[in-house]
């Protein structure tokens, strides 16, 4: 499911670029006015799968209709904003969405904007080759041995892989929501290379005081309808909760 917010910025707003902790915040703070009890438990535990933690919910980048850059301020000039939070689970959702309605306004980093709408999407259906865009860098890592210890070290796009850390990701939290395995495993995920040509270097995105390397690049994916909903709903890869993965079917924004 997807919520569409629209916000409207009244007067001109600054931005830092690297604002992914505002609307991680943004959103827990949202789920505890809700439910108090949800959002601490998904804030401190989320849902484990082995050693692994997942929050099942991911969110788009900040998308004002018009903006300039200054420095490293987005200075946003009034009018429309939009920003788009998923989730494959009913109760987030519907905390998110309540929050948003009875607040009327929401407070982003300094600034306060007005809640003018929130729409739920939630489509079920798609082609069997179905394009996508990723509307946020897709984060992916994998075990390192440094001095006798094991750390994550970035996984590259053109590195095979990525798309295999991406598949594995996506059947564990496929298996998360539904309790099982895919009846279909079958699952194929090509990138535009000559796009991924153009932008080998990634994107540095910084999460407070840590550095993450992403990479953004249409693709096309090959698989059964509900393995794709799952991966629209939580995101592609690693660090959804912060905005990473964010992906959306060409032609539907």
């Amino acid at each position: 499911m997807r919520l569409e917010i629209e916000l409207i910025a009244e007067g001109e707003k600054r931005l830092d670029l690297n604002y992914n902790h505002y609307f991680t915040s943004l959103i827990y703070n949202l789920l505890s006015q809700h439910d108090e009890d949800f959002s601490a438990m998904l804030h401190k535990e989320g849902y484990s799968l082995g050693t692994k933690k997942f929050k099942l919910f991911v969110f788009s980048r900040f998308m004002p209709a018009s903006y300039g850059i200054e420095g490293r301020f987005m200075v946003i000039k009034p009018g429309i904003c939009r920003l788009y939070v998923n989730s494959p689970v009913d109760r987030f959702i519907e905390c998110i969405g309540n929050s948003l309605i009875n607040n009327g306004a929401v407070r982003i980093g300094r600034d306060e904007y007005t809640v003018r709408n929130v729409y739920l999407k939630d489509k079920s259906s798609f082609d069997y080759e179905t394009e996508f865009l990723t509307l946020s860098p897709i984060v992916v890592t994998t075990g390192k041995e440094v001095d006798g210890e094991i750390k994550p070290r970035t996984v590259y796009i053109h590195e095979d892989k990525f798309i295999e850390n991406i598949k594995n990701n996506l059947i564990k939290k496929y298996f998360l929501v539904h309790g099982r395995l895919p009846e279909n495993m079958s699952m194929d995920i090509e990138f535009d290379k000559e796009y991924i040509k153009s932008r080998p270097k990634g994107n540095l995105i910084r999460f407070k005081n840590i550095t993450l390397k992403g990479f953004v690049a249409p693709f096309t994916m090959r698989c059964s309808d509900d393995v794709k909903k799952i991966a629209v709903d939580c995101g592609l890869g690693e660090n959804n909760s912060i905005g990473m993965g964010y992906i959306l079917e060409k032609g539907r924004r």
